[in-house]
């Protein structure tokens, strides 16, 4: 699962929602549901095909009245010559736009299909259609699954952005084998001097370390990097988080049940001699966050990879 909403906004006059703050708002009302908005606006139908190929949307919003073809034109080629099951909403000016028998006839056997007569309130029918649709995404245990995706992602991202600092550093291979040694092993193993002739390479052995100890060898590797570059020191700092917010989150949410308190639904359970719960509300929080974490790592990824051009 993933923390993206994707949307595909169709309309021949989509800058008119551009300027008024319309697009952005709908941005800020899928991120305080806890989602990262990815919104993709198109003002040609005729270039459809191309912007359907990059991503899967999780609705497309259109404009009945387009310049070339009218909207169920293009919802049906969608429908059937794309083979997308993707939730629609359709809108129009005209406040009569579905009962044209030949609309009715391409339309309607089609599921998930959401009309908005008149403009008027056209925003408020968006945000009530996203929520219908998020209402399993968003329920609790659904969310479990979510979160532990989104965390696992992040931890093989610190996987590629270390093998990125390895060759781009030139990082010295008994280097990275001692700081292996230092952050993972307990004394007792670090006396098996013929561990590495066992395993072999630090490349071949990092991915089989556990979450929190690849962390600590990830900042470990970026700590020399942050004494030259500014924006490498202000990722540490907002990375100090990261252990508490992804890694343990990721341990209790493997580890909750869904419950009943106060007649909603929780996850709870105990890691460890502690107790945890979480209710919707902390679960958005919590997507937020994770959110925050993706894009910083990502930022630094970006960083890393301008170094080489």
């Amino acid at each position: 699962m993933k923390l993206e909403y994707n949307i595909l906004w169709i309309d021949n006059d989509i800058q008119e929602y551009i300027d008024n703050k319309e697009v952005e708002n709908l941005k800020s009302f899928l991120f305080d549901l806890g989602f990262e908005p990815k919104i993709v606006t198109l003002d040609d139908e005729s270039n459809i095909d191309s912007y359907i190929s990059q991503y899967q949307y999780d609705l497309i919003i259109s404009d009945f009245n387009l310049n070339n073809e009218n909207g169920d034109v293009i919802i049906y080629n969608i429908r059937n010559d794309k083979k997308i099951d993707t939730e629609i909403l359709f809108y129009s000016a005209q406040t009569d736009f579905f009962n044209d028998a030949i609309v009715k006839d391409k339309l309607a056997f089609m599921e998930r299909i959401n009309l908005q007569y008149g403009r008027q309130g056209l925003m408020d029918k968006i945000e009530k259609v996203i929520k219908l649709n998020l209402i399993k995404l968003l329920e609790l245990n659904a969310t479990r699954g979510l979160i532990t995706a989104a965390t696992s992602d992040l931890d093989v991202k610190i996987e590629e952005i270390v093998m990125l600092i390895k060759v781009q550093q030139n990082t010295d291979e008994d280097k990275l084998k001692e700081y292996v040694t230092e952050k993972v092993f307990d004394p007792l193993q670090k006396r098996l001097r013929k561990f590495w002739e066992n395993y072999g390479s630090f490349q071949e052995y990092f991915h089989k370390i556990d979450a929190i100890k690849k962390w600590e060898i990830f900042r470990a590797l970026l700590k020399p990097m942050a004494q030259e570059n500014n924006e490498i020191a202000d990722f540490l700092k907002a990375n100090k988080t990261y252990q508490e917010e992804v890694i343990e989150l990721r341990n209790k949410f493997a580890h909750a049940k869904a419950g009943e308190k106060d007649g909603k639904t929780v996850l709870k359970g105990q890691l460890g001699k502690k107790d945890f719960e979480f209710d919707e509300a902390k679960c958005i929080e919590i997507r937020k966050k994770l959110i925050l974490h993706k894009n910083s790592i990502i930022k630094l990824e970006n960083i890393l990879l301008a170094k080489q051009t």
